[in-house]
């Protein structure tokens, strides 16, 4: 565990000391591409955005197609020995829209969709890892109950669905949005064709989110979102295999050129004890924070169009339970975005919140960080 906190550590040092040296190519739209830009976007703005965001939301699409263009170029220049050598930190300083800031273009392009109904918005990443691989399995709450999922294959698919609504709008002035979220995370025995390919554990995380966009300044960084959220988790099973718990929690996010993270502290709800693992009232993992811990500190790093993140839980005691988790995404087509996914600790998901995982996994992400 010792080593385990160095590279969390030497991790995040990492990722702070280069959050200065990247910067977003920036784009440029003509006259006439804005013009049909802006045309599109106000069908769809919510009534607190003004032209200029509408402004910077369209350079922003643009931006994302121009790094097409842009990867195109520098394999071009790289075959005829041409080399560019800008300086980041200058086009930040010169950069007076605020196009590196990541959250914000997030924020913008969520307030783009919010006044259509017939769209759902991304809430945490959605991705899809046809290899999931555990190097050893928790099977004992399976054996337990009597499961034939006490016989797990190492590798199977893993899949999460994450998506939100926006409930009430601009509840305070211009700010203050209630959302209603929904996150489905799923593992599938898919290549376990002896046990009929079963859903060996799917956790269901339904949330109520109030939400506060802010542009406060400390050290360099810029708090973008502060959320309340009312958040409740479970697997949705009975008996000695159910799991779940509900929390108040606290989110703040913050940013500064390429790198951005949040701090999310949470209050346990407490539930009576009740009168066994098979009484539905009562509560049916009543140590689940000293693994889980209580907090989630999350960081990212955008460089050429690729995204490192790393997430840590702890609890704060001796005993050093908790949590890492490192993302990697990368470009592979102008839909979807490559993703690897490596987590070492307790609370893989809620069936194994109490077990020590190391699995790693790799595929695809629909929608990303930002």
């Amino acid at each position: 565990m010792t080593r385990f906190y160095a590279l969390v550590s030497l991790l995040l040092v990492c990722l702070g000391a280069a959050a200065d040296d990247d910067k977003d190519t920036e784009s440029s739209l003509s006259g006439q591409e804005m013009a049909e830009c802006l045309k599109t976007a106000v069908s769809g703005a919510s009534r607190e955005m003004t032209i200029e965001d509408l402004r910077e939301i369209c350079r922003t699409l643009g931006q994302n197609q121009s790094q097409e263009e842009q990867s195109v170029l520098d394999a071009v220049q790289a075959l005829s020995g041409d080399e560019q050598d800008d300086s980041e930190e200058e086009q930040e300083e010169n950069d007076p829209s605020g196009a590196s800031r990541l959250m914000e273009k997030r924020l913008n392009m969520e307030a783009l969709n919010r006044a259509n109904r017939f769209l759902l918005t991304p809430h945490r990443r959605n991705y899809l890892l046809p290899v999931s691989y555990q190097d050893e399995r928790n099977t004992a709450p399976y054996a337990e109950a009597g499961s034939p999922l006490a016989d797990l294959m190492s590798t199977e698919v893993e899949f999460q669905l994450s998506v939100k609504i926006l409930i009430r709008e601009s509840i305070l002035g211009d700010n203050g949005h209630l959302y209603m979220a929904y996150t489905n995370y799923s593992l599938f025995q898919a290549y376990d064709r002896e046990a009929s390919r079963p859903f060996r554990e799917t956790n269901h995380q339904p949330e109520l989110i109030l939400s506060f966009v802010n542009d406060w300044k400390i050290f360099g960084f810029r708090n973008v979102l502060n959320e309340v959220i009312l958040n409740h988790q479970s697997n949705g099973q009975d008996g000695s295999l159910s799991r779940s718990w509900d929390r108040i929690m606290l989110s703040t996010v913050f940013e500064r050129g390429p790198f951005a993270f949040s701090l999310t502290p949470w209050y346990r709800i407490p539930e009576d004890e009740g009168d066994g693992p098979d009484d539905p009232t009562g509560d049916d993992n009543p140590d689940i924070e000293k693994y889980m811990g209580h907090f989630e500190l999350s960081a990212a790093y955008k460089r050429n169009d690729q995204i490192v993140s790393l997430m840590v839980r702890n609890n704060l005691e001796s005993d050093n339970r908790g949590a890492v988790e490192l993302g990697w995404s990368f470009p592979v087509s102008s839909t979807v975005r490559g993703y690897f996914r490596y987590f070492n600790g307790y609370g893989h998901s809620l069936i194994d919140y109490d077990y020590h995982t190391n699995a790693v996994g790799l595929g695809i992400t629909f929608t990303d960080l930002f």
